[in-house]
């Protein structure tokens, strides 16, 4: 079985020991992520990244660099993502219908006992990384590799 591959984004804004993250509000979901999201026809990942932050936490990055790649495989899928940092940023975290978003202690963020692997990406984040995350159906992580 071909597993169906989605190109997408996450993207990391860090400062004084906190993350902006993600809480999904609807769908029973309420877990944790990062902000970020596909990768759209005609569009770099540099212009999802800005997009899609703004559209998640209602904050503008004015300023962001590309980190690595990440890839979350899953039994039936995989996510193939395009990392970035953001460097300087106007606003504030803001509440939506779908989600809120947040400065959250990244500590605190750890312990959550409903976030997306891709929270724990934050504890690879370094220029040129290249990081494979396996989960299973429920977002466990069941490996960790760095290439």
């Amino acid at each position: 079985m071909d597993k169906k591959i989605r190109k997408a984004v996450r993207t990391y804004l860090i400062k004084d020991n906190k993350v902006v993250a993600i809480k999904y509000i609807q769908h029973d979901k309420d877990y944790y992520d990062i902000p970020g999201g596909k990768i759209e026809d005609g569009e770099t990942p540099e212009e999802t990244s800005i997009r899609e932050f703004k559209e998640e936490t209602g904050m503008t990055i004015t300023k962001q660099h590309y980190v690595g790649h990440n890839i979350i495989e899953y039994s039936d899928r995989i996510f193939d993502f395009k990392i970035y940092a953001v460097d300087d940023y106007v606003g504030e975290p803001l509440k939506f219908e779908e989600n809120t978003s947040m400065w959250i202690d990244i500590d605190d963020l750890y312990n959550e006992p409903k976030s997306f692997p891709s929270v724990e990406v934050i504890k690879y984040l370094k220029d040129n990384m290249d990081i494979k995350i396996e989960c299973d159906s429920n977002h466990n992580i069941i490996n960790i590799e760095e290439k």
